[in-house]
This record gives structure tokens, sequence and C-alpha cells, in this order.
């Protein structure tokens, strides 16, 4: 559908899409819906080589990592006011993802209405203070004052369930699972072109193990490249990207400098998001592996964005145990660590391994993507929101 003149919704997020993909999933599917969309946010981490689609517009006040607390200030003023000015482009609707731009939103909205998609879990901490003062106080206005968002979701059933008991709701928030929008057609020929400039000739003949993301020990990415190894299938290659120059990294490179089947393990640093979407394009097993922790409520309710992409890719899942995952696991389309412990990661590797060298379960994931886990379903919320108190 073209999107309409005057029908414009605003979306306001901290963190940039490249790094926030169910924000530029939920911007596709309002376009989708005739909606011109506007995203305002800070700069990302990385260079984006890709513009946005038409009919929406990504617009960042500056960068926001890496810099002092005044800085960080001056440019959150900058950032209110700039969402000001773009009211007077008359939204039919705004869509907060954090904290912040909720209560941003909150300031801004007059008589639009506002939805608050809570992508974080954002609760207030004493502990945390001092450390973290911004978030921590946005955090704790944002959840004094969540009542009065016109629609609220989040995107795990536990944090709805959460966020319902912390602030004393009187309804259920809607849950909007980390998915990605799904595209009629793509161009498989260009992704398949950037793959190619990206990994060696090798690599191109076999069935693709990927993680894409930050690379830390929560993560287990050390575990997961001694599994590999452990398992050393010939006909199976792993690439890792987020490689950083620091002492968890080097531990990673170091295994691999000494391992057999070294030649089969590409790690790469941050890349551009055209080159991870052409890896997961072209890879065979998504890698999700988070290590949970009981005292760590955050962990457990755990929403990686990572899973939906991987699905939309037709990637079969590599995950640990958990909640989260435990439907894609009874669906037939991911292999489960029963512990992030080297040993379960490898038996979980040979099957998910197994799994792919016949294409039955592309299907599975297929059907189950159209049907459930995309964007274009998952964002239902939203949208009856918006068509619901549009203005005329």
């Amino acid at each position: 559908m073209t999107p309409t003149r005057g029908r414009m919704v605003l979306l306001l997020t901290l963190v940039h899409p490249d790094f926030l993909p169910p924000v530029y999933a939920v911007a596709q599917v309002l376009r989708g819906e005739g909606y011109h969309v506007h995203i305002l946010t800070f700069d990302s981490y990385t260079t984006s080589d890709t513009a946005p689609e038409s009919g929406i517009v990504i617009e960042s006040v500056g960068k926001h990592h890496g810099i002092g607390l005044l800085q960080r200030l001056a440019l959150r003023k900058a950032y209110r006011q700039r969402a000001g000015m773009l009211m007077k482009e008359e939204p039919v609707a705004i869509v907060a993802f954090c904290a912040f731009t909720y209560l941003c939103g909150l300031k801004i909205k007059g008589s639009t209405p506002l939805a608050y998609h809570a992508l974080e879990v954002a609760d207030f901490l004493w502990a945390s203070l001092k450390r973290s003062p911004l978030s921590q106080i946005n955090n704790l206005l944002a959840l004094r004052r969540v009542h009065l968002a016109g629609v609220l979701a989040t995107p795990t059933v536990q944090r709805s369930a959460w966020l319902a008991g912390r602030c004393k709701l009187q309804r259920m928030p809607h849950t909007i699972l980390n998915t990605a929008y799904v595209r009629p057609v793509q161009d498989e020929q260009n992704m398949d072109n950037v793959y190619k400039e990206l990994v060696p000739e090798a690599f191109w003949d076999k069935k693709v193990v990927l993680y894409t993301g930050a690379v830390n020990d929560r993560l287990c990415i050390r575990e997961m490249v001694q599994a590999f190894c452990n398992v050393n299938d010939p006909s199976a290659a792993l690439i890792i990207t987020g490689i950083k120059d620091n002492e968890y990294c080097r531990s990673v490179s170091e295994i691999v400098s000494n391992a057999a089947c070294r030649s089969r393990i590409l790690l790469l640093p941050y890349v551009t998001r055209q080159q991870m979407l052409a890896l997961q394009a072209s890879a065979h097993i998504g890698v999700c592996l988070m290590k949970t922790y009981d005292t760590d409520i955050e962990s457990v309710m755990i929403a990686p964005n990572k899973v939906g992409e991987y699905l939309a890719k037709g990637l079969y899942l590599l995950v640990c145990q958990s909640e989260y995952m435990m439907p894609l696991v009874m669906k037939g389309i991911a292999s489960q660590a029963s512990t992030p412990d080297v040993q379960d990661i490898e038996t979980a590797l040979k099957t998910a391994l197994s799994t792919v060298k016949s294409d039955v379960y592309k299907e599975q994931i297929r059907t189950f993507v159209r049907d459930f886990y995309c964007m274009q379903v998952q964002a239902a919320p939203l949208v009856s929101f918006i068509k619901g108190n549009s203005r005329s």
C-alpha cells in the first residue's frame, strides 16, 4: 500500500533501529498499512550502508554513545525539542520504545494517541542509581506513568506479567514478540553477492552455523566455538560477528587459532546491517545461546532480536533452554542445549547439523513465520490502536 499524504506516525527510540531491529520492523508494518513513518533516534554504532525504504524516514539528533553525562543531557534536550517540532506535522499517533522516549512522548503528545512498546526491562533500582542516574530516574518516572499509555506492549509474556505486577496494572500488557518484517519478495541475488564478498570461497558449500551480535561470556560464544571444534564436522562452517579487541574476544580467537578446524571458522568484527542480513540469508543454523540466572530476573525474561531475524531468513535455531525458546523447540525448528555447558551445546549442535542436512525444516519455519512469527502478525495490537484512534 502506498503511504497516504498526511498520515504520519512518529516512532521514538533512543537506540538506532540498526541495533533495535523491531523498531524498523514496526515501521515497515505501518508503512504497509499506508502510513508515513518518521523514526527519531540517535546515531547508530556503525555506519549504515542502506537507505531507509520509501515511506520511512530515520532522523538522528546526534551521537549518544561514548559521551559524558552533560553531553547526554544536552543531546536528550535536543531530542525532546526536535520531537516537539515534529508534532507540527500532526502525526496520527506516537509509538515510544523505551522509558526515555515514552516520557518524551507524554510531554509532547497533546491529544495525539501514544503507544508504549517497551522493548527493555526498565526497572528502578536504588543500587544502580549512582552508576546510571539518567536511566534509573527515567525508569522510575516511566513506571509511575505507564498507565497513561493508550496501548502498552512488551516483547514477552513474562515481561508483560512482570510489568503488570510491578505497576499494579488493571490490564495485562500486550505481547509483541521481537520478530522481523517478512517481505513478499527479496533480492536474494544481491544478498548472495554480498555474502560471497564477505566469506572465503571454501565456506560457500558448507552448512553454515552463524552468530550475529555482541560477543561476551553471557552469550556463550567461547562455549559455542569449543563445541563446534569438538564436533568437527567437515561439512560445517562457523561464522561469528561482533569480535572486538578485548580479553574475552582474544580468548575466543586463541581457541580458534589452535583448533584443527580453524580453516572453517570465521571471526568477524561488527558488520554492516546489509552484511549481517546477507550472512543470515546464506546460513543454515542461527546461534542464540544465552545464560540465565534465577537471581537476575531480566536474564530470565530474554527477548533476543536475532531469533526473529534468523527465522525470517529460514535458519534453524541453536538455543539454550528457556521459557522464550520452548515454543520454538516444541515446533521442531530449534535444537536446545539443556545447559550452557560445552558438552550440552555440542549435543544440541549435532542435532541441528543433522536436521539441516535435508530441507524439510525450511517449510516448517516458513509456515510458522508466515502465520505467526513475523511482525505483520505480531504488531496487530499497535496497528489496531493507531487505526482506531487516528484522526479522520
